[in-house]
């Protein structure tokens, strides 16, 4: 009987990895007498809360701005909107969107936005569990 060589490739790879040593113990590690495995312990603090304790101000900035400061988009207008910590822009879990949505398109992979439609809307920023929210009435392209 001729066996295939992926075969036999297989059945020795399978082989290797069950050789080595037979008292049991890990090859990553160590253990203790009481056979516990001992790792390093965590060292780090997050300085706070857990929840970005240590940031003074959070703020959100439309175009480069205060988002507080923004006057109201007209269709056709862009957005970039970002949040930022102590001025360390916040990265990671960031959310745009828009109610009612028809009002404008948000970029699928940045919090950017193009303006679409005129009426009124409520703007909702989200980093992490920080939230802005900021009400807004899209006006007629110019």
């Amino acid at each position: 009987m001729r066996v295939p060589i992926p075969l036999l490739i297989l059945i020795a790879t399978a082989v290797a990895c069950t050789k080595g040593d037979d008292s049991g113990t890990p090859s990553y590690g160590n253990r203790s007498e009481s056979n516990v495995l001992n790792l390093d312990p965590d060292t780090g603090t997050d300085g706070g809360s857990g929840e970005l304790g240590d940031c003074n101000s959070i703020e959100t900035n439309i175009n480069g701005r205060s988002g507080d400061d923004v006057t109201d988009p007209k269709v056709g207008d862009q957005w970039i909107v970002r949040m930022y910590c102590d001025g360390a822009l916040l990265t990671g879990a960031n959310r745009l969107f828009f109610q009612p949505a028809t009002v404008a398109v948000v970029d699928d992979v940045s919090t950017d936005a193009t303006f679409v439609a005129q009426g009124q809307s409520k703007m909702t920023m989200q980093s992490g569990n920080f939230v802005y929210t900021k009400n807004i009435t899209v006006g007629p392209a110019e």
